[in-house]
């Protein structure tokens, strides 16, 4: 009987071979596709059934399971930090201005032409002001001539000051008193005597008198003369330093009338033609780009992270296949929602927000290193800032960012089954690993995988990276001790 069935069985199964071909080989796929999709989608951390009630998690924690983590340490670590920005090539304006009034007679330079510091680039008409230094020039030797005039007093209107002069009349004065004293000593004897009248001696007398008189009048002539003279000298001399410093002035005024560049640069825009008049004094004629930099606008985050000094990879949209190195000359520590850069005509979504804003950055100086590439103001492009520093870091995906650079950070308990959410500040990042400013201290352990669905008091289960020493398994009693050579 028992055999009669099998033979059915077997006759049934030849019959339907295929069929049981087709299902052995539907389960096997089936099973496959469980083994290589299901079960690691299961698993799966970002699944959206992973958190749902009949998904891995839940699993996990009713059957009291512990969640597969990632771990790293905390640890100092070389790393070279990137803040990226966009700016702009600038250079400095300056302005050659054109000083004096007068027409101009030739412009020397072009735009868009090189010049450097003290090249003439702007000459005006000085026809009438060498016309006036020459009229100076004929003032001093005016002024030299009338002081030799003084000096020698042949000056009518310094007829009063001519103390030679007078000093010969005091002389022949003196001879006169005297001649006049020696007649009435001499009548007085001869009156005495009566060879003489009474009267002459009297004219005698008088004549004393009148010379004497005479004589002080000359002396007190000759003082005021002579001091005088002194005086007009010195007003003679005080002329001649007058027009020479007119002379010295007019001179000065010469070098208004031809404009110079006062620094390397590139004319970037000329005002001015020739044969045109200059009517405003101080009016720039010409104006230069001097110097060269790179202005770059980094975002508000990066303050007080940037340093002068620091190491730039800049690449201009003219040379794409180029780059250009620089270091940071100038840190502008003004924070400003106009300077986003020279591209910026959008908002945008900062870090942590839903809310669009414009973006607020603040700016940088790089110098760029000597280059024989034609670089430009107003060349636009993109750097990125260098930082190589040996700070405590975990790898990046041990944060989650929550706004600019403040995070959370999962820290592995010392019993290696526990976990402490903790606020940590970040600084600078590579590709790999993020500084930790604040928050974690060396030789912690952190989670750097598998903390997306973790819940309070869930357990963990390190299967990757390092654990604390207390969470490592006691090497096996069995174990073979090496060998101690």
């Amino acid at each position: 009987m028992f055999y009669r069935i099998l033979q059915s069985i077997f006759d049934f199964l030849r019959a339907q071979w295929w069929a049981l071909t087709l299902c052995i080989v539907t389960a096997a796929v089936c099973l496959l596709v469980v083994y290589k999709l299901v079960w690691p989608a299961y698993q799966n951390p970002i699944a959206r059934m992973y958190t749902s009630k009949l998904g891995y998690s839940s699993v996990l924690r009713k059957t009291g399971g512990a969640f597969p983590v990632s771990s790293a340490e905390v640890l100092p670590r070389e790393i070279i930090g990137k803040f990226i920005g966009e700016g702009l090539m600038q250079s400095e304006p300056v302005q050659v201005p054109m000083v004096a009034m007068a027409n101009i007679v030739k412009v020397h330079v072009v735009e868009g032409q090189r010049v450097k510091r003290g090249d003439l680039i702007i000459e005006l008409d000085s026809s009438r002001l060498q016309m006036k230094i020459e009229s100076a020039r004929a003032a001093i030797r005016t002024a030299k001539a009338e002081l030799e005039r003084v000096r020698v007093g042949t000056v009518n209107v310094l007829q009063e000051e001519r103390p030679d002069i007078l000093a010969v009349r005091i002389d022949i004065v003196k001879a006169k008193l005297k001649l006049a004293r020696e007649t009435l000593a001499m009548n007085r004897r001869l009156s005495k005597k009566g060879s003489v009248r009474p009267t002459l001696v009297s004219e005698n007398k008088l004549a004393v008198t009148q010379a004497e008189l005479e004589l002080q009048e000359l002396q007190l002539a000759f003082k005021t003369a002579n001091e005088g003279r002194v005086n007009s000298v010195e007003i003679g001399e005080s002329a001649i330093a007058e027009a020479e410093l007119t002379l010295a002035y007019r001179l000065k005024q010469l070098e208004d009338y031809k404009s110079y560049a006062s620094a390397d640069g590139i004319v970037e825009r000329v005002l001015v033609h020739d044969r045109e008049y200059n009517q405003d004094p101080g009016r720039p004629g010409v104006l230069l780009a001097s110097g060269l930099w790179f202005e770059c606008y980094l975002d508000q985050t990066a303050l007080g992270r940037i340093q002068k000094g620091d190491r730039v990879e800049i690449r201009l949209s003219a040379y794409q296949d180029r780059i250009f190195s620089g270091k940071i000359e100038l840190v502008r520590p003004l924070v400003n929602f106009a300077l986003g850069g020279p591209e910026t005509n959008r908002p945008i979504r900062p870090l942590g927000t839903g809310a669009p804003e414009w973006p607020a950055t603040f700016s940088v100086r790089v110098k760029l290193d000597p280059t024989d590439d034609l670089v430009v103001p107003g060349l636009t492009g993109y750097a990125t800032v260098l930082q190589q520093r040996n700070v405590l870091t975990v790898p990046r995906g041990c944060v989650n960012a929550v706004s600019g650079n403040r995070g959370i950070a999962f820290v592995i308990g010392d019993d290696g089954e526990s976990f402490e959410p903790r606020n940590v500040v970040t600084g600078i990042r590579d590709d790999l690993y993020v500084e930790i400013v604040e928050g974690l201290n060396e030789n912690e352990f952190v989670i750097t995988d598998g903390h997306q669905v973790l819940e309070p008091n869930d357990r963990i289960n390190i299967v990757d990276g390092p654990a604390p020493e207390s969470a490592r398994e006691p090497p096996s009693e069995y174990a073979v001790a090496s060998p101690t050579p």
